[in-house]
């Protein structure tokens, strides 16, 4: 199973990329408002999405360009 989460947000940098999954990872970018987030939201995703056998990506093609998350679960044999 593959599920697809596309926005069309404030995007991300190629170097922000590999980092994005990682736990209280902030950017420099994040406005005043964003600064209460812990930045655990999307670890939190990756390691459901494992425990179940999944895996989870993302792409972006640049700051606000908007970014698609995918997530891939196993199907039933």
């Amino acid at each position: 199973m593959e599920i697809l989460i596309a926005d069309t947000g404030a995007g991300l940098s190629p170097e922000e990329i590999p980092y994005i999954f990682k736990r209280f990872n902030r950017f420099s970018g994040v406005s005043d408002m964003d600064q209460s987030r812990t930045g655990l939201g999307l670890a939190i995703v990756k390691a459901i999405v494992e425990a179940h056998g999944g895996r989870v990506s993302v792409q972006s093609a640049g700051i606000d360009q908007g970014s698609t998350f995918t997530i891939r679960l196993p199907g039933n044999p």
